[in-house]
């Protein structure tokens, strides 16, 4: 789906171009004209058009061509009859509603929709709804704890790497923002991160997440925290948001390793995940801390539906209990992760996830029947 901006008044672009970056819908800088560059866009478009079909390329969605109307209305008038005449586009002008007549003659010259520019925020939004006809997003897996130690972050980054079956699958977004560790368990280069993504939130869009994002083996997209320490490197909430959503559209899958404790843009974040795994030790300290957590939560207002209880590193003595843990917390059921010490050590030590290096473990097995699990609940939402 292709968008095309055609505006003589900044203030508007800026919204309009926000709107739909925000969505996660491709907008390029490039893709932005001034009412006199109209003639130039309609050449491009064109000779693209003409391109794609010597080419044999198959058939895209329509393109939608956005246009702020200026206060010349006769001009804005002439440009709308102009770009009706040439291309086959959904065609969605923007401008004042007072005048019915200017209204009526604009649907008239070709216009699919008249937005009242007063509103522009909702309008822009409902407009958008009906446009963006895409049903499915990423099935989208938040990972946490409410204590150190749990292993949340090996248990996103095995899991990920049991997603992606396909390269590109699935994302995996560290958001532990004063240092993860994601990038050091898979063993991968990181350039750009989340901090660079979301510095600059009006210039963000698919072509720069692109650029911070970094191919594993595996398949696995990641999008990496800051990898040096100590780094208090500044992530803007409303960027991040915006690369989720960006990322959310190009994968299956997406995998977030939540910071712990689930601060308030953590919590932000949780909230938009279907499924939340809380990941916990079976030792009273971790279930103390879960218990709080999960009461927190509640009276926040989260979903509890929707968290899966994760106990890590079980099958020693004197452990608590899978049963006790269930009767405290009063969860029906859990995914008990069983402990692999000398294995899991050799996989974290050389980077190598332990679901790739021994699939057969004990911990490669349930991870993987999880895994089946979300798909499975993902692939009843699209249905």
């Amino acid at each position: 789906m292709k968008f095309y901006l055609v505006s003589d008044d900044e203030t508007a672009a800026s919204l309009i171009r926000s709107a739909i970056l925000d969505r996660g819908l491709e907008f390029p800088a490039g893709n932005q004209c001034r009412l006199a560059g109209v003639p130039g866009l309609i050449r491009t478009l064109s000779q693209t058009a003409a391109t794609e079909s010597r080419q044999g390329a198959g058939a895209e969605q329509q393109s939608t061509i956005l246009l702020v109307m200026p206060e010349d209305v006769e001009r804005g008038l002439e440009a709308v009859g102009l770009i009706h005449s040439e291309l086959p586009c959904r065609l969605l002008l923007i401008g004042s509603i007072e005048d019915s007549r200017v209204v009526l003659r604009a649907m008239r010259q070709g216009a699919t929709e008249y937005l009242d520019q007063s509103e522009l925020s909702s309008e822009l939004n409902n407009a958008l709804d009906r446009i963006d006809q895409r049903k499915t997003r990423a099935w989208t897996i938040g990972v946490w704890s409410a204590c150190g130690g749990a292993g949340c972050s090996v248990v996103a980054a095995n899991l990920a790497c049991e997603l992606a079956k396909k390269p590109g699958s699935c994302g995996l977004v560290d958001l532990k923002v004063e240092g993860g560790d994601l990038a050091t368990l898979l063993n991968l280069k990181v350039t750009h991160t989340l901090a660079d993504a979301s510095r600059n939130v009006d210039g963000l869009d698919a072509t720069v997440l692109r650029t911070c994002l970094v191919s594993h083996g595996s398949g696995v997209q990641l999008l990496s925290a800051c990898t040096e320490y100590p780094s208090f490197a500044p992530v803007d909430p409303r960027g991040v948001q915006r690369a989720l959503s960006l990322l959310g559209r190009q994968v299956d899958y997406l995998v977030l390793d939540l910071d712990r404790g689930l601060n308030p843009a953590a919590f932000t974040m949780a909230q938009s995940c279907d499924v939340l795994l809380c990941v916990m030790r079976p030792d009273f300290v971790s279930l103390r801390r879960t218990k709080l957590m999960l009461d927190w939560q509640a009276d926040a207002g989260l979903d509890r539906g929707r968290i899966r209880l994760v106990v890590n590193r079980t099958g020693w003595s004197g452990e608590v209990s899978v049963a006790q843990i269930f009767e405290a917390l009063q969860m029906k059921s859990a995914v008990d992760l069983p402990d692999e010490t000398k294995a899991m050590l050799r996989a974290v030590n050389s980077g190598e996830p332990l679901q790739l290096t021994a699939p057969s473990a004990k911990f490669s097995r349930r991870v993987a029947e999880l895994a089946k699990e979300l798909k499975e609940a993902a692939g009843r939402r699209q249905a």
